[in-house]
């Protein structure tokens, strides 16, 4: 099979990669992280078209997500968030061929779902920010009152609209659910830049959204020990977005509206117990891998990051690659 230009296939690429000399440094749910040769400070990120519902990866892929995540990311990144909040972005289209070896240069399905990253070391906290109430969020207010020890007003209801952004940080777990961290701790460990940077960076995507008719429920943020914002940024797996029309009428009736991102196929897995069970544990593990994914709830799934892409960008995906990115194949 050939290796330059289109010759790259999806499924080929890990192969492709290793045989160009790139070591596969972690695998994530959806990300795969690559040390480059002779580039110690920088790494490759690419996102691929896995999905994951409840910390299980389902055995299945949504088409397009990885570019669409790569594309969204890219998009903040460079266009939306100020210019003195630093992140991890250093090439991204066409421009990563730069820092690949000969072999895998010229390759579409690379520079439309990998970017090229500073290397950090990261902190073990997710700085997730809330403007609305629901998820873990809404659990924990049914529950304790509060969301990570930030005590709420009485009387809300799941997709309230809170009185600001609080920052509701969790631990970062590699295998299992990430779990509630008091925020007030985590300030206390790691300065309060970590709330600013991260409202900052949340500000800004929810303003921008807001222009474009979409409501910023929450969303996830990782950052460098020293400080950098790193990652994923405002995309479909790492936020919650809303239509603000529906939104209000959800809000008429004490409920939240639906998102645009992986709802069909979190709905889906409900209807297999799927929230109930551990992702620590094979036996559970082995049934989700056994199940079969109707192809209609992979395809309303893909519709649902294409809209929201296309509706907070602009422009259809195949577009802003050519535009943005640089990619004309």
């Amino acid at each position: 099979m050939a290796t330059t230009a289109q010759g790259i296939l999806e499924a080929a690429i890990p192969a492709a990669l290793a045989k160009a000399g790139l070591t596969l440094s972690h695998k994530g749910k959806v990300r795969d992280t690559y040390i480059l040769p002779n580039h110690d400070d920088l790494l490759l990120v690419m996102a691929t078209d896995r999905v994951s519902i409840f910390d299980f990866v389902i055995p299945a892929t949504i088409a397009g997500k990885g570019e669409i995540l790569t594309a969204m990311t890219i998009f903040w990144l460079t266009e939306v968030l100020p210019g003195s909040l630093a992140h991890h972005l250093v090439a991204f289209g066409n421009e990563i061929d730069l820092f690949l070896p000969p072999t895998l240069r010229q390759s579409g399905v690379l520079r439309k779902r990998c970017i090229v990253v500073k290397k950090f070391d990261m902190l073990s906290v997710e700085c997730i920010v809330r403007h609305y109430l629901t998820g873990s969020g809404w659990a924990s207010y049914k529950e304790h009152g509060h969301v990570c020890g930030i005590r709420l007003p009485d009387g809300l209801h799941d997709g309230s609209q809170l009185p600001e952004p609080i920052f509701t940080p969790t631990t970062k777990a590699l295998e299992g659910h990430d779990e509630h961290l008091p925020t007030a701790d985590v300030i206390a460990e790691h300065g309060t830049w970590l709330t600013t940077k991260s409202l900052v960076a949340f500000q800004a995507i929810s303003q921008f959204a807001e222009s474009r008719g979409v409501l910023l429920a929450d969303s996830k943020f990782e950052f460098a020990k020293v400080g950098t914002l790193a990652d994923e940024v405002g995309t479909p797996d790492s936020s919650r977005f809303w239509d603000s029309a529906e939104w209000a009428i959800a809000n008429e009736s004490g409920t939240s509206p639906p998102s645009y991102d992986k709802q069909h196929l979190r709905n889906w897995g409900k209807g297999f117990g799927i929230p109930k069970l551990d992702p620590c544990n094979s036996d559970d593990q082995d049934y989700v891998r056994k199940l079969f994914v109707p192809p209609l709830v992979l395809q309303e799934t893909s519709d649902k990051y294409h809209a929201i892409f296309q509706r907070l960008v602009g422009m259809a995906l195949a577009e802003f690659q050519q535009m943005w990115m640089d990619i004309h194949a």
